[in-house]
């Protein structure tokens, strides 16, 4: 791939008098090819063509039902451990092993339990066999019977098997693994292990292993349609040093695990390049020392190669080999394009070499040069567009000139507007302040000297009095707390989520316990790159409202939701109440400052919860947003990007404040030998 990148390269990097040359040589090949294929239009090219492409159809064909038989057997397998059955009689079985062991009256009824429907799946599925393994590598369940008295693990150890290899690496990655074949000659049979791990919850409580034998692609192989008379199908796998026949030939029934051959020796070239991944084809001496046409493929799931073969006396049966000599003829036609391609090159190249020439000029800064128009053809015209566009390119920078000075003015003068702004409500907060102490103060004194002076209706009158000043400091503790959101930039760092959802718990305890809300908090909360004491304050006000809102039904307990979704380049969290809700036409209005849904008799509070919260999540470039209906509850969701916002270089910091101005800033730092803020 690196090779053919260069190549590319280079092929780019050429000049255009060179790539017309190469242009007019390669449109030459047609004629140049047609030539040759009438030279070489021989029934024998014909036939090995029409031959190697049947080959390769047929190859396909049968790889793709060998790939599709094996992954069915697979998904089979995958679907039959993931059944609550077998999860149930391998978490039994591997309970009863390690506890009393296999000889055990438990493990008999254990097994008595189970036996049939496994032995139900092992014939409809057609299995030879159905093993259980323990996580720890012992065999503590089969259909046969088989009664293994080693650890796999300790098998692994002495000799190589081909079970214990499948178990391990399906325990190591966790996911269904397929096995190279095996032949046990005692028993003259063959057999492939598909192992699947087996889950309760995130434990690996088993392997449910599969074993199959050789025979299942039989039919595949012995199938030869397509293949005339001569024609036939290998397939091999690898075991140890020695390609090993794994099915029946055409020519020899018996050659499934006893024909084989040495990995790197001269014979069966096909069948050792496949084993290796390679894909081709070509004319070889087949194991009856026959020469034949063959494609060969590999198996890369199962690891198997294969191979598709047809005499090369019946593909050229009938063939004659005609041949006509066109070097002459093709040398002084290429002699030709290649003259022809540099006058008309030279033609085409010179105005266009010029025309880069000026360009070059005008990207360093000269926009004044323009290209010579000597032409009125297609380059004419291309240098004319070229001068225009010259022009225009002056003309807009010009204009881009002047929309940047007009732009940093409207910048300059808006940052110091939301200044005066921010300012202007702190001061006015904090001025409010006083008056309003000396409002409740004097409140408070009538209240505890005079109370006995005033009537009924007076009384009533000085509770408003002292619950309007409280409500007028609420308003005003909110408006600070919109303009310390503005004004103070608390550090970033990594929060875990949970703890400061308890920490939140915590701080409303007595809330919780006097609504007695059940509150459920997700377990799968993330840490999460964020300012922690605003994230706190949002939070605070979502599972406040959360139960102010869902605590006056007093037929059932308030409850309350704080969930978490990972939506891929964002946190999602929401909290969910299942209290009055909220009309759509509200969802939007809800976040505005001060805005309230109901009087302050019925919900206490100021309205302003929302606003701050929004601030917040936009402050952390997030996005907020309600689900909600009357009588069903309201679900507010918000998303805080994971990627952590881009640091600002302090120089930016300081003109955002508005502590100094650009110009000053500039001339600093050009004293210090900076040229970019």
């Amino acid at each position: 791939m690196k090779i053919k990148t260069l190549g590319i390269q280079y092929l780019r990097n050429l000049r255009i008098t060179t790539k017309f040359i190469l242009w007019f040589l390669f449109i030459s090949l047609a004629p140049l090819a047609i030539a040759i294929y009438v030279s070489y239009s021989s029934s024998q090219e014909v036939l090995q063509t029409e031959v190697k492409n049947s080959l390769l159809a047929v190859t396909d064909n049968k790889a793709n039902q060998i790939e599709a038989y094996f992954q069915k057997r697979k998904r089979d397998a995958v679907a039959l451990s993931s059944m609550s059955e077998v999860i149930d009689a391998i978490e039994k079985f591997t309970n009863i092993y390690r506890s009393v062991g296999r000889e055990s009256l438990e493990y008999s009824a254990v097994e008595k339990e189970f036996r049939p429907m496994l032995t139900y799946y092992q014939k409809s599925l057609g299995y030879d066999d159905i093993v259980f393994i323990s996580p720890d590598g012992d065999p503590i369940f089969s259909i046969q019977g088989k009664k293994e008295l080693k650890s796999l693990y300790e098998i692994a150890l002495y000799k190589k098997s081909e079970l214990a290899d499948v178990f391990i690496r399906a325990k190591t990655s966790q996911e269904a693994e397929i096995s190279n074949f095996e032949y046990y000659p005692l028993a003259q049979e063959a057999a492939v292990f598909i192992a699947v791990p087996v889950f309760k919850g995130t434990d690996l409580i088993g392997v449910v292993v599969i074993q199959m034998s050789n025979k299942g692609i039989y039919e595949f192989v012995q199938e030869y349609s397509g293949l005339g008379n001569t024609g036939e199908t290998i397939v091999v796998s690898k075991m140890g040093e020695d390609a090993v026949f794994i099915t029946p030939l055409r020519f020899d029934s018996q050659s499934a695990f006893k024909r084989r051959l040495r990995i790197g020796s001269n014979s069966g070239r096909e069948i050792q390049k496949a084993l290796q991944g390679k894909n081709g084809s070509g004319i070889s001496t087949d194991y009856r020392g026959q020469r034949v046409l063959a494609v060969w493929r590999y198996l890369p799931t199962f690891r198997l190669g294969m191979v598709v073969k047809m005499d090369t006396k019946e593909v050229f049966a009938s063939a004659e080999k005609l041949r006509d000599n066109l070097l002459k003829i093709s040398f002084t036609l290429l002699i030709v394009v290649v003259i022809a391609a540099f006058f008309i090159a030279r033609s085409v190249s010179s105005p266009i070499t010029e025309l880069t020439h000026v360009s070059k000029i005008i990207s360093e800064g000269e926009l004044s040069a323009r290209a010579e128009i000597n032409t009125e053809d297609e380059i004419g015209e291309l240098a004319a567009s070229f001068n225009q566009m010259t022009d225009k390119l002056v003309e807009a920078k010009a204009n881009v000139e002047q929309k940047k000075a007009e732009v940093e003015e409207q910048k300059r003068l808006l940052e110091e507007a939301n200044r005066e702004l921010d300012n202007f409500v702190y001061t006015v907060s904090h001025d409010l302040r006083a008056p309003l102490r000396g409002i409740d103060g004097l409140a408070d004194i009538l209240e505890q000297d005079y109370a006995e002076k005033f009537d009924h209706q007076g009384k009533d009158y000085l509770t408003k009095i002292r619950k309007g000043a409280v409500r007028m400091k609420q308003l005003i503790d909110d408006l600070l707390t919109l303009s310390r959101i503005s004004r103070i930039k608390n550090p970033y760092e990594d929060v875990d989520m949970n703890e400061l959802v308890n920490s939140i718990i915590n701080r409303i305890e007595f809330d919780i316990k006097q609504h007695k809300v059940e509150l459920n908090i997700a377990s799968n909360l993330p840490v999460m790159y964020c300012d922690r004491i605003k994230m706190q304050e949002v939070f605070l006000n979502l599972i406040s409202n959360a139960i102010k809102f869902s605590s006056k039904n007093k037929d059932i307990n308030p409850r309350v939701e704080v969930g978490y979704n990972d939506r891929n380049e964002a946190h999602e969290f929401y909290v969910k109440d299942y209290g009055i809700g909220i009309d759509k036409k509200y969802h939007e209005e809800i976040f505005g400052i001060f805005k309230r849904l109901h009087t302050q008799e019925e919900y206490e509070g100021t309205g302003a919860g929302l606003s701050i919260v929004k601030r917040i999540i936009d402050d952390h470039k997030g996005n907020i947003w309600i689900d909600s209906e009357p009588s069903k509850g309201a679900a507010f969701f918000f998303t805080i990007p994971k990627a952590p916002p881009e640091k600002k270089k302090i120089g930016e910091i300081l003109l955002e404040e508005g502590s100094v101005s650009e110009d000053d800033l500039k001339r600093a730092l050009k004293k210090q030998g900076i040229e970019e803020i």
